[in-house]
């Protein structure tokens, strides 16, 4: 299997298999999770995960078992995570509840962080991969 590489960039989001773009998402986070002028509250995190679920389920199949290699080309997963990190699925869920924790509690999170984070689940669950590495 050829290395799959999830790029998160301000603009775009792309998932390549190799050098074969299996899903580009123009818009980058926002295109998962909208900017808007008040907190996040939990329906924001259903809303992207409906999102992330539209665009990644045409190609989540073929990603079974991947070691996904995340490129986080503007930091807020290596940061959140203290990365460069290797997550297993269980720790990728972790890691998503925690967020959705500080979210129902009332805590800031950063949108760009959470749609990432969003992402991550969706496509570690869906695309049922081995592991997730971020660089």
């Amino acid at each position: 299997m050829s290395r799959t590489d999830l790029v998160l960039r301000s603009d775009v989001i792309e998932i390549r298999d190799g050098t074969h773009v299996l899903g580009r998402l123009e818009g980058g986070a926002t295109a998962i999770l909208p900017t808007a002028a008040r907190p996040l509250h939990s329906i924001d995190i259903e809303s992207a995960i409906e999102r992330a679920e539209d665009w990644l389920m045409p190609f989540s199949k073929s990603l079974r078992g991947a070691v996904l290699h995340v490129q986080d080309t503007q930091g807020q997963l290596r940061q959140f995570l203290a990365a460069p990190v290797t997550l297993e699925p269980a720790d990728v869920e972790q890691v998503f509840t925690r967020a959705a924790d500080d979210i129902a509690f009332g805590r800031p999170m950063d949108r760009v962080l959470l749609a990432g984070l969003v992402l991550l689940r969706e496509l570690v669950h869906h695309g049922a991969l081995s592991r997730v590495e971020i660089e």
